[in-house]
């Protein structure tokens, strides 16, 4: 079977990926001429670093990625916080992957 991924972006050469290692034949299409970085950055859960490893790009990932020390939400009315949590240990071994 032969299957087409419209886009190029990270859903689209993840998708690609874990289709091409299910055994299928894929063709991504994208009407970029190149693969460049759009944006500041996006962070990344344990659960879609886990996905990353398993398709084969957790070696590039660690190459590249910023491990934050702890993640804080703010409402935005008043900066007060809502929630903050520590990427220590605990939360990898809690998660099964740190948040990168």
């Amino acid at each position: 079977m032969r299957i087409a991924i419209v886009g190029g972006g990270i859903g689209g050469f993840s998708a690609a990926l874990a289709i091409a290692k299910a055994g299928f034949e894929v063709t991504v299409f994208e009407r970029s001429p190149g693969v460049h970085e759009v944006g500041a950055g996006i962070q990344v859960s344990p659960n879609a670093i886990r996905v990353l490893e398993y398709l084969g790009l957790g070696a590039a990932l660690k190459e590249i990625s910023v491990f934050p020390e702890r993640v804080v939400f703010r409402r935005w009315q008043d900066d007060s916080i809502i929630r903050e949590t520590s990427d220590d240990e605990a939360f990898s071994t809690q998660h099964g992957s740190p948040l990168s």
